[in-house]
């Protein structure tokens, strides 16, 4: 059955002692299975802080992350493959099983052109190692597609099953997220199922990064979509109350979306819930 989580930006854009004591609280106290960290320095965080609150609160975690400018890819292979290979260490001391989001790219960095074969490549051999050393420590790798204003590489699901293909390792999913969806897919329903086995995690996102239920996403769409597959996942809903500076630019959100951030997790979750129950997916 899957699990059901909610992004750390909805209550902190950072990470630090304060920060992730008021996350994984927030987190714990609305009932969720876990909380995504976001591993936007592996070399900064502080693994047993994190570990001790998460435990402490009986909380699981996931982690993500998008490149860094210095690691992008397909510019910088070695370094992508080396970040990577440290977050995902930090990631497994710190208790998760998955790390994902835009693991092959920088948010933001367009390169003026189309993709290239070569492009595709270099990034797949970039990858395979990183996806082999998360296998011996019992993880897997998620390649997130996102929005053609963020990446020129992956916008949707058949591209990210299409680099799957290319690295060749079995522990790599594709890890959706209604928002991008909204704007580059044809429907949510289809390119679910097109999907298939391959999808691992869904980012659960408003058509304006608010509150669930509010805007243009096709919820029913969606969900019957993951009942389709019988998907088993993990289920986060994702929302940018708190924008760290890190990714502000990438993503552009430069008004307040949300509101009340206590509606937000309140009926947010509250009609997430209720989808994922009406198609059968939580008990």
């Amino acid at each position: 059955m899957p699990r059901f989580g909610a992004h750390a930006f909805i209550w902190s854009a950072e990470w630090n002692p304060q920060a992730a004591e008021k996350v994984i609280s927030s987190a714990a106290a609305v009932g969720l299975d876990f909380v995504e960290i976001p591993l936007l320095r592996p070399d900064e965080f502080d693994v047993g802080l994190t570990k001790g609150l998460l435990e402490r609160h009986n909380l699981g975690c996931t982690c993500s992350l998008g490149l860094p400018v210095e690691a992008n890819l397909p510019e910088h292979p070695g370094a992508a493959t080396k970040f990577l290979t440290q977050a995902f260490d930090v990631a497994h001391q710190t208790g998760s099983s998955v790390l994902s989001g835009v693991t092959y790219a920088t948010l933001g960095a367009l390169s003026g052109r189309a993709p290239t074969e070569q492009d595709y490549e270099v990034i797949a051999k970039a990858l395979k190692p990183v996806a082999r050393h998360a296998a011996s420590l019992g993880m897997r790798l998620g390649l997130e597609p996102v929005n053609r204003y963020e990446t020129y590489l992956i916008n949707l699901g058949s591209q990210a099953v299409d680099l799957i293909n290319r690295i060749g390792e079995p522990n790599v999913f594709v890890h959706l997220d209604t928002y991008h969806m909204n704007i580059e897919e044809k429907g949510f329903e289809k390119p679910i199922v097109g999907v298939g086995k391959h999808l691992g995690y869904i980012h659960l996102s408003e058509s304006d990064r608010g509150t669930p239920g509010s805007g243009n996403v096709h919820w029913n769409e969606v969900f019957s979509g993951l009942k389709n597959i019988g998907f088993d996942g993990d289920l986060v809903m994702e929302s940018f109350v708190a924008l760290n500076p890190d990714i502000a630019r990438a993503t552009c959100m430069w008004r307040d979306v949300v509101g009340n951030p206590e509606a937000l997790v309140r009926d947010g979750l509250a009609f997430l819930r209720g989808k994922a129950k009406e198609y059968g997916l939580m008990g």
